[in-house]
């Protein structure tokens, strides 16, 4: 096993899993309202996105609550960090982590939580294979 490579996908799994909390927890704070669209921002008003660095924290989400949505962005945060550092290094545990990315991405865990977990998950995918021109 590739211990940089499992540092890594663990590192970047677990990271992401942290922001995805964060993102669930500012939609929470939201309440039981209707997001206007696909597009919203987990940190709602009286945050403007033009006068802050991280521009209210844009995600998206497929369903038509910020309260569900930010419970599944904790839960999927969660699971994320649990799986990042228990199972990332088994046989398929990278490409579970990059579904479980996609997830993040739909159910609110924000725009680039999911992108850093899903590199996390192709890292995943490499604990246990040679780099070339290494023997076996």
């Amino acid at each position: 096993m590739r211990k940089a490579t499992r540092f890594v996908a663990t590192s970047l799994g677990f990271v992401a899993g942290i922001a995805g909390l964060e993102h669930g927890y500012f939609e929470i704070l939201q309440g039981s309202t209707r997001p206007e669209g696909l597009m919203i921002l987990s940190m709602g008003p009286p945050c403007m996105p033009e006068e802050v660095w991280n521009g209210c924290e844009p995600a998206m989400t497929i369903l038509p609550d910020f309260l569900v949505t930010g419970i599944l962005s904790v839960i999927l945060g969660l699971i994320i960090m649990i799986w990042s550092v228990g199972f990332v290094h088994r046989k398929l545990g990278g490409l579970v982590l990059m579904l479980l990315s996609v997830a993040l991405l739909l159910f609110g865990g924000g725009i680039f939580p999911p992108l850093i977990s899903l590199v996390g998950g192709v890292a995943g995918t490499k604990i246990n294979k040679p780099i070339k021109g290494e023997p076996g």
